[in-house]
């Protein structure tokens, strides 16, 4: 009497097989995204490290104060007069900020990489 047969092995070979593939796209959809900074459609920053990053214009008027803490981003202090883009709040890996008066757009590495194919 035979314990298993050909086609038990295939069910577990494919739920084994779902499993890993489950697992696979879990972990790696976890990745803490870098986020780039544009000013006037040219990248003038790259956000990898936390902190508190002052962006200011060729003048050198600060326009407005980036937080970073490694996972999500913000804005705080903007120089523009409705200030959506501080009520915007914190963004994580696929979010974009855009402050149309400072001509500024903060926008996750990985959804910058995704829209140029």
């Amino acid at each position: 009497m035979k314990l298993f047969k050909k086609s038990d092995f295939l069910i577990i070979f494919f739920v084994l097989l779902v499993l890993l593939i489950f697992f696979t796209v879990k972990t790696t959809g976890n990745e803490k995204g870098n986020f780039v900074v544009k000013l006037d459609g040219k990248e003038i920053l790259e956000l990898k490290d936390p902190g508190e990053y002052e962006i200011k214009n060729e003048n050198g008027e600060l326009l407005t104060i980036v937080h970073f803490d490694g996972e999500y981003a913000w804005v705080t202090n903007s120089s523009c007069p409705l200030k959506i883009c501080e009520k915007t709040g914190k963004i994580s890996k696929g979010g974009e900020i855009i402050c149309v008066p400072n001509k500024i757009v903060i926008e996750s590495k990985n959804t910058q990489e995704l829209q140029t194919w």
